[in-house]
């Protein structure tokens, strides 16, 4: 059994049981222990490496929040406008087929009175002494309004011999567009006993507002009823006249 007497007046009694931890004498006794500089900047660098790490690691984060953010709002407004562009498409594809429509509408009603128009032209513009024998027309008839003009041209692709391989462009689809006023040329043949007639009527063809580019293709004498007459075949065109020539009129129908 030991006896410990505290021989200096006012010293406290230690007991090994105290629970008490003194920070500043740890760290007292640490410094005096560690005397090598390398291993404290060593310690250090790590304590600061591990600080600037989590610094990172919390702006990441907050910068990953703040993209996945603007990544859904980026998807839902995607989501909403891909709709809008939807609707836009189908109102531009009924558009576009209503504007069809009155194309080919327009197409038929100016188009359905250009041999009316011609015939009159001719049979005012007819000198005396003069007739006519062939009116036909020479220009090749163009498609009904609305038709699929790509089969027609796969088809003249079909009939063009095979001789490069560039040729066979020939058959690449080509847009369906509706011609208002398609071209249309005739040919007039006739008879006549005065040479001043036919160019009184050539004339009188070329100043119609109806008829353009008269040309004579052949003249030449011929014999008909014992007589010695002027043969001569003409070459025109229809032309689409002014604004004010044709006057048009609505039908009024009375309904009872």
């Amino acid at each position: 059994m030991m006896i410990e007497v505290n021989l200096l007046p006012g010293a406290k009694k230690t007991t090994r049981g105290a629970s008490g931890f003194d920070v500043a004498s740890v760290l007292a006794n640490l410094g005096a222990r560690v005397r090598d500089p390398w291993l404290v900047g060593a310690a250090a660098s790590v304590v600061i490496a591990v600080a600037v790490v989590g610094i990172l690691f919390n702006s990441q984060n907050a910068r990953a929040a703040e993209v996945n953010g603007q990544v859904e709002r980026a998807v839902r407004d995607s989501t909403r406008f891909a709709r809008v562009l939807e609707a836009r498409r189908k109102l531009q594809a009924e558009r576009d087929s209503v504007h069809r429509q009155l194309q080919i509408i327009r197409t038929i009603d100016d188009n359905r009175y250009n041999w009316a128009h011609i015939l009159d032209e001719i049979s005012r513009a007819l000198p005396a002494y003069t007739w006519l024998t062939t009116l036909e027309q020479t220009s090749k008839a163009p498609l009904p309004p609305g038709a699929d003009t790509s089969s027609a041209v796969a088809r003249s692709a079909q009939a063009l011999p095979a001789k490069a391989p560039k040729e066979k462009k020939v058959g690449a689809a080509v847009e369906d567009s509706v011609n208002v006023h398609p071209e249309l040329t005739f040919r007039v043949v006739g008879q006549t006993v005065d040479i001043q007639a036919l160019t009184m009527f050539m004339r009188q063809l070329e100043s119609s507002p109806f008829i353009q580019r008269v040309s004579l293709t052949k003249s030449e004498i011929v014999i008909a009823d014992g007589k010695d007459v002027t043969q001569f075949e003409l070459s025109a065109s229809y032309e689409v006249p002014p604004a004010g020539v044709v006057r048009t009129s609505p039908l009024v129908v009375p309904v009872r």
